[in-house]
């Protein structure tokens, strides 16, 4: 989110999935930079949305808004979405944490082609997502006990479904890496261990 604002010029934010709020959110990082930044925070478990409307209070010159909506439903989050944030103006599409939710057969790649069709050049897609092919043996038995249980299904990714996701976008270099390796603090080492998730940012032109 910071690059975002601070070497992108991003100051629209849509964040699909925004889960329990937690330090910093969005809209910190991005006000802290930006002070007028606007954010949309898109969830659908009202728990989420409660916190949320409790703890996620936006700084006085920028602007928060909570939509109870479903990625699923991509329609009806541009439509509530484009009250608070400008279209013609460029937009980040936050979808961290969310797609493993969404299975195959329900057409993910097509949900964020809706999704970036309606923002304009200029926009970023970012994408964070558990990984199929780290540790693959482990995430494998994983999603096995998983489906046991009776839990929510989850759909892992290789690095390269996840790539297919930015079809017509130019991804940011280093382009789709292990998450803690796109763009780590300085004088992190990131090479010595590895984290079970791809992340990618990418640029509409």
């Amino acid at each position: 989110m910071a690059w975002l604002a601070s070497e992108a010029g991003i100051w629209q934010f849509l964040d699909i999935g925004t889960g329990i709020p937690t330090k910093p959110n969005v809209h910190e990082v991005a006000q802290a930079i930006v002070p007028a930044a606007r954010i949309v925070y898109v969830d659908n478990d009202p728990i989420v949305l409660s916190h949320a409307r409790a703890l996620l209070a936006s700084g006085p010159e920028g602007v928060t808004a909570y939509i109870d909506a479903d990625l699923r439903s991509p329609e009806e989050i541009l439509a509530q979405a484009a009250k608070t944030l400008d279209f013609s103006e460029p937009v980040a599409l936050l979808l961290v944490g969310i797609l493993h939710l969404i299975g195959d057969d329900e057409h993910p790649g097509e949900i964020i082609a809706r999704l970036m069709e309606a923002l304009p050049p200029g926009s970023y897609l970012v994408v964070n997502a558990p990984a199929s092919d780290v540790h693959a043996a482990v995430a494998a038995e994983g999603a096995r006990r998983l489906a046991e249980s009776g839990s929510t299904p989850t759909t892992r990714r290789s690095r390269e479904e996840v790539a297919g996701f930015f079809s017509g976008l130019e991804l940011v270099d280093p382009g789709v890496v292990q998450t803690h390796r796109w763009h780590p603090e300085p004088g992190i080492s990131t090479e010595e261990y590895e984290v079970s998730a791809w992340a990618a940012v990418g640029r509409k032109n």
